[in-house]
């Protein structure tokens, strides 16, 4: 049974590490999904009305659930929650659920038992009902533990919790029901303690299960659940919201089965080697904007990469690249000098399959030069019968007829094009491109596993507080006053919301300088957070680490938007617009219009209700998601 098989699907990250450090299992044979929630099955909007009838329980008590199996290795949180009881319901009234059975049912139910019947008297109440904690007959005296044993209908509990107290599934499950939830394992799980943002990454990384951190005590216990309890309602309910946001975006069943079925077909169409497939590696030429320093390109070709190779693994990769030493270097592939002409046109003869992309670069409005170069790639690969994909693509504008010609006849002759947005579409219909399959997913940032930045790292950047991070670029119709107008309205951000002022550059050759007249003219002091060559990684995660942003680069918005952070948008081109019209989010405005007035009063509508707009963004990047994970399935189906 520990051969394992060909490939393997595991549910978290630290299940990998496992499976890596006691087992033979080559790291390339794993993939990585999701304990994927069921979010129409668990939903605040459960009714649960008939539960509390059935329970007896009262409609004025805040209920404390815990849903677990009652074994000996999985009961200590149970055996605790009845240990606090009385000392819980000294803070607030309460009543305790325990949902499930196990080997130890028996002897938590004598200590509930007891338990009631102290509480009972305390109480001055008739003890006759308090004694038998499987009672669901209504009575009029409440019990402050019930024991439900073993149930199918677990969602009508989530749903009915004001607190639960749990790890691992049954804590993803409340969380999709907006229950705010205490991460409390037994046995070899941990202690986490209430779920906020600040334990994201460490749930993360444990899968929800807490393992590895210090163990669950009535030390550690108490002092939360009075924590929640004594919490406003309305705080209470924002963390709920919180933890749903953080199911839907990152932990559906969706999500789950599309890595299940990718897994699956992948294993079908492609025997491992030694047992159907040939020896000889599958070649494939990415061609892009890479090699310049952008951080955004940079993470798109990242996601291209780790994404197909999570797929297939008998792929060789060649990236035409600007700076190909620090590209293979960086990226574990092979690369070569995009404008070594020779060197390109000896990959291209060997290739079997050419990918252009992500990002906007069927467009003329940069240069031509630049569109005529990416469409000799794609026709000379064609031309030696290599299969042809735009993977992610923005499309347009497109303004010259000579421009639009070349692009109608080389993008016609391709196979597959999947593209970041509708507007895209449109813009192929417009230039008349009817030959190869079309699919709108979303840009390629999306699939990549969310980047977080540590708090030591942000206060070694002199980020000692919530900050509003703003993302500018030279760009030949700015107005002659955005720095001006930008100052001022930054210098409005910090006095108004107390946030620091971070300028963010993602591609150092047109972004630090106009960051540096910006911050000259602003009356507060604020922090340029210098981009680092080789890592790329950093910019998206100080967007994402946000409160607030202003951008003007679309991978500046994505960076920031993917974790729920509202953002400001300057349009300096339709993709700007199109990409915020997507989030479901209004506040943009044209480049040229940009003014210090809009751009407050935008601020004021988004702080009026920040939560509502961040749970927004996260809703919309969880379904960008899911569709930018299907351009590497897409390819993937193209090399069969």
């Amino acid at each position: 049974m520990t051969n394992w098989g060909d490939k393997i699907l595991a549910v978290s990250g630290d299940i990998k590490d496992y499976l890596l450090e006691h087992y033979n299992v080559d790291e390339k044979n794993i993939t990585v999904t999701v304990n994927g929630i069921d979010t129409e099955k668990f939903s605040p909007d459960i009714d649960y009305l008939g539960l509390v009838k059935e329970l007896g329980l009262s409609f004025d008590t805040a209920k404390i659930v815990s849903v677990s199996r009652l074994d000996s290795d999985r009961s200590q949180s149970a055996h605790m929650l009845i240990e606090l009881a009385e000392e819980i319901a000294a803070i607030a009234p309460v009543e305790i659920i325990l949902v499930g059975d196990g080997n130890e049912f028996d002897e938590i139910s004598k200590k509930a038992e007891a338990v009631n019947s102290r509480y009972a008297k305390a109480q001055g109440l008739n003890t006759t009902d308090a004694q038998n904690p499987r009672n669901t007959k209504t009575n009029n005296t409440p019990k402050l533990i019930h024991l439900t044993g073993q149930r199918t209908d677990v969602n009508r509990f989530m749903s009915m919790a004001d607190i639960l107290i749990n790890v691992s599934r049954s804590a993803l499950e409340a969380m999709r029901a907006a229950t705010p939830v205490i991460l409390a394992g037994t046995g070899n799980q941990g202690y986490l303690g209430i779920f906020d943002q600040s334990k994201l990454e460490s749930a993360i990384e444990t899968n929800f299960t807490c393992r590895g951190f210090p163990p669950t005590t009535k030390e550690k216990l108490l002092p939360d659940i009075k924590k929640l309890l004594n919490m406003p309602q309305e705080e209470r309910a924002k963390l709920g919201i919180y933890a749903r946001e953080v199911i839907i975006s990152r932990y559906s069943m969706e999500r789950m089965a599309q890595d299940a079925m990718a897994v699956y077909e992948y294993m079908l169409k492609n025997p491992v080697p030694g047992k159907g497939r040939s020896a000889r590696p599958y070649n494939i030429v990415i061609s892009g904007y890479y090699g310049y320093h952008n951080s955004g390109d940079d993470i798109m070709l990242q996601s291209v990469i780790q994404n197909l190779q999570a797929l297939r693994d008998d792929l060789s990769l060649t990236v035409l690249s600007l700076n190909p030493k620090e590209t293979r270097a960086t990226f574990d592939v092979n690369a070569i000098h995009r404008f070594n002409f020779v060197s390109v046109f000896l990959n291209l003869r060997r290739a079997k399959l050419l990918i252009t992309g992500g990002g906007n670069l069927i467009q003329d409005e940069t240069s031509t030069k630049s569109l005529i170069y990416y469409l000799w790639v794609i026709n000379t690969a064609r031309r030696f019968g290599a299969k042809n994909m735009l993977y992610a693509k923005g499309i347009g504008p497109v303004n010259k007829p000579s421009n639009v010609a070349r692009v109608r006849r080389a993008l016609n002759r391709i196979d597959l094009i999947t593209l970041r947005e509708h507007e895209s579409l449109e813009a192929l219909s417009q230039i008349q491109v009817e030959g190869p399959k079309v699919h709108v997913t979303a840009d390629a940032a999306f699939a990549l596993p969310p980047v977080e930045v540590s708090k030591e790292e942000l206060t070694k950047m002199g980020i000692v507080k919530p900050f509003f991070a703003i993302g500018l670029r030279s760009w030949p119709y700015n107005p002659p006053d955005l720095e001006q107008q930008v100052a001022a309205f930054a210098d409005f951000v910090v006095e108004t919301y107390g946030y620091q002022a971070v300028f963010v550059p993602m591609y150092s050759k047109q972004d630090v300088g106009i960051s540096y007249k910006t911050m000259s003219l602003m009356k507060h002091p604020s922090i340029l957070a210098e981009p680092e060559e080789q890592d790329f990684n950093k910019a998206r995660g100080i967007m994402g680490a946000a409160n607030f942003a202003l951008a003007m680069r679309l991978h500046a918005l994505i960076f920031a938007m993917e974790k729920g952070v509202p953002c400001v948008g300057l349009v300096y081109s339709p993709k700007i617009r199109q990409f915020m019209e997507s989030m479901g989010q209004n506040w943009y405005m044209p480049v040229e219009e940009t003014r210090a007035e809009t751009m407050i009063q935008y601020a004021k509508d988004i702080h009026a209700d920040k939560d509502k707009v961040s749970a927004d963004i996260y809703e919309a990047a969880g379904r960008l998601r899911a569709l930018s994970a299907k351009n590497a399935e897409l390819c993937i189906e193209l090399t069969r």
